[in-house]
């Protein structure tokens, strides 16, 4: 356990044997798999669809944080595709959170990316039993959390969420000792959330660059437990 792997999820999903109790994460943009709004939305949609089918939580729960997209004058509806998504999966909407960011990057003093909107949706889906913790800051309907973009080794990295905003639904949703599993798990957000609020964590990342980052991230963080 507390092992990410530079490999493309479904690989990870298929080939090995990993058991995990809850799944969070952001999936992918259309531009990160080199395909168009509109034009690719059967093939993007098939995609998620044939990952999210693999999921298997111990506690029936997966989180999904998604940002509407502006694309020639529209909006895409992320949330409410993942929404068809998993309902066709035998899933149920379980919450509904809004993670308001801030207009501002914090970091760089600049507007956040003009194809997104300056909120997320935060959904979690459940089929059967479900853990659910009822935790005070995750009750809340309204999340206003930091959001900035940051370097890391020369790479500038914006897809990602902050670890405050994501320990929220570990808290809710896991156990201390239970495992967490991110398939998009880009600089290793969720493992460092994990990892800090005392969960095991799997996490899958294709590109090797960023696969790098995380994997120097949560070494770190593990290096500085081991000399506390």
């Amino acid at each position: 356990m507390n092992e990410i792997f530079h490999e493309d999820c479904l690989d990870t999903l298929t080939n090995r044997d990993i058991k995990y109790d809850y799944t969070c994460f952001s999936p992918p943009d259309y531009d990160e798999l080199n395909l168009t709004p509109i034009k690719d939305d059967n093939e993007y949609l098939d995609w998620q669809k044939n990952v999210y089918s693999k999921l298997n939580p111990s506690n029936n729960v997966v989180t999904i944080v998604t940002s509407l997209r502006r694309f020639k004058a529209r909006t895409i509806p992320k949330d409410y595709q993942v929404f068809e998504i998993m309902q066709d999966l035998g899933y149920e909407l379980i919450t509904k959170k809004v993670w308001v960011k801030p207009k501002i990057d914090i970091n760089l003093g600049e507007r956040n990316n003009l194809y997104r909107y300056d909120y997320a949706m935060i959904q979690s889906f459940g089929r059967g039993k479900i853990k659910s913790r009822g935790t005070k800051r995750y009750r809340a309907d309204n999340w206003t959390e930091d959001y900035k973009t940051e370097t890391f080794d020369g790479v500038r990295y914006t897809y990602h969420f902050p670890e405050t905003m994501i320990s929220r639904c570990i808290d809710n949703f896991t156990d201390k000792g239970d495992t967490v599993y991110d398939p998009f798990i880009g600089i290793g957000t969720t493992a460092i959330a994990s990892y800090n609020k005392g969960r095991k964590y799997y996490g899958s990342e294709i590109d090797k660059k960023i696969y790098d980052i995380a994997h120097k991230r949560t070494e770190n963080l593990k290096n500085i437990s081991n000399n506390a």
